[in-house]
């Protein structure tokens, strides 16, 4: 624990002391797990983050898998699953559920019409979160990449700064926001069909050499809203998109066959 979270935990200690020693009791009885994961409300850059402990029962904690395991994957079986993404999992659906009601209550509060009394209230709950959890902001620094041949030398939050490869086909990572090691992603140019205006199945190459949780020792493909595929994978979805276009030449002639019968 860091100096600033033993005097965090103080504070908490001093001011609520009971609630402490509750809290003290039950985490020492209990096992204690995660957060696996940071989770946030993508597109929102975060003021601070703040951390909710959840106790749960086994019940509670199945039914949170299992609504959650319906939306990863298809075709994953739960003996695959490893510790860390049955816990992302869990903890992600959780989090998620809370950061969704948080921005429903927002979009609710955009439309309501305050009275001066209320508007006074809500000026002053922002001047109360301001007190509680004083935002820590770091200027946004992003990467200055020096290329060299077939390397690229990078920034890094856990690692400083390395040199690794750098493919051929990798668009490159300046301007990228510098992160940590495990993060770091090539990724090459993206290829999509297009017809009336409307862009489909756009594709391209990408490479997490680093990645903890999805480990990927070679460079994969990824396909906009499907889980990146092997190339055997690719293919599949190559042969599947072929035989939808021949029931779209199908339903184009049934279509010619409904209408001459009109006329």
């Amino acid at each position: 624990m860091s100096d600033e979270q033993e005097r965090a935990q103080r504070s908490v200690e001093r001011m609520f002391p009971e609630v402490a020693r509750f809290l003290g009791q039950l985490r020492h009885e209990l096992p204690l797990f995660g957060p696996t994961d940071l989770f946030d409300d993508e597109g929102v850059r975060p003021d601070v983050i703040v951390r909710v402990d959840y106790a749960l029962s086994f019940r509670q904690l199945h039914a949170a898998l299992v609504v959650a395991f319906t939306e990863i994957a298809e075709g994953r079986s739960p003996e695959d699953l490893s510790v860390v993404e049955v816990r992302t999992e869990v903890e992600g659906y959780l989090a998620g559920h809370g950061i969704v009601a948080v921005d429903n209550q927002m979009a609710d509060d955009e439309h309501r019409d305050l009275t001066a009394e209320q508007q006074r209230i809500v000026q002053g709950l922002v001047e109360a979160i301001e007190r509680a959890y004083p935002p820590r902001r770091e200027p946004d620094r992003v990467q200055q990449p020096v290329y060299g041949d077939g390397t690229v030398t990078v920034e890094t939050q856990d690692h400083g700064e390395i040199v690794i490869d750098e493919p051929a086909w990798c668009l490159g990572h300046d301007d990228e926001p510098i992160g940590y090691r495990a993060d770091i992603t090539h990724k090459g140019p993206w290829e999509a069909a297009e017809f009336a205006g409307v862009e489909f199945l756009p594709a391209g190459i990408s490479w997490a050499p680093f990645s903890e949780l999805h480990p990927e020792p070679y460079p994969v493909a990824d396909v906009w809203e499907f889980p990146p595929m092997e190339p055997d994978k690719l293919r599949q979805l190559a042969a599947l998109v072929g035989s939808q276009a021949g029931r779209l030449y199908r339903l184009a002639n049934h279509v010619d066959q409904i209408r001459r019968g009109m006329s």
